[in-house]
């Protein structure tokens, strides 16, 4: 198999694996406990400063709290109807970023296994 080719089936396959880690990351919400908006300073425990603070995602927000898209108990939380907004961009950006992590962990544990197969075989 070529070098070119390698490098394909490694994009593919971190693009694959990456996926799945950008969807899990919507479970990460800035900020944390959010529950209600507040719209003037000092905002109560749990409360999200108005507008679109509240987001999904990481390392970039993927989804916002959309107030006006949301039914009024849906303000402060991030719902089906917020999905309708997805951030493509962030969301492909998401998945370079776990695929890549990913493959830099892959390509570490291999380096370490064969520098451990490389000194059994010293010693």
């Amino acid at each position: 198999m070529s070098k070119f080719r390698k490098a394909i089936a490694a994009i593919i396959l971190s693009s694959l694996l990456g996926i799945p880690f950008a969807i899990l990351s919507l479970w990460y919400q800035n900020p944390p406990d959010c529950e209600r908006f507040c719209f003037s300073e000092p905002c109560p425990l749990n409360a999200c400063i108005g507008g679109n603070s509240l987001t999904a995602g990481f390392p970039f927000p993927i989804v916002y709290d959309d107030n006006a898209g949301s039914p009024v108990h849906g303000w402060g939380r991030i719902g089906v109807e917020d999905f309708q907004n997805i951030n493509i961009g962030a969301f492909l950006l998401d998945t370079l970023f776990y695929g890549v992590t990913i493959i830099i962990l892959f390509a570490i544990t291999k380096i370490i296994f064969k520098s451990v197969k490389y000194s059994r075989r010293l010693g």
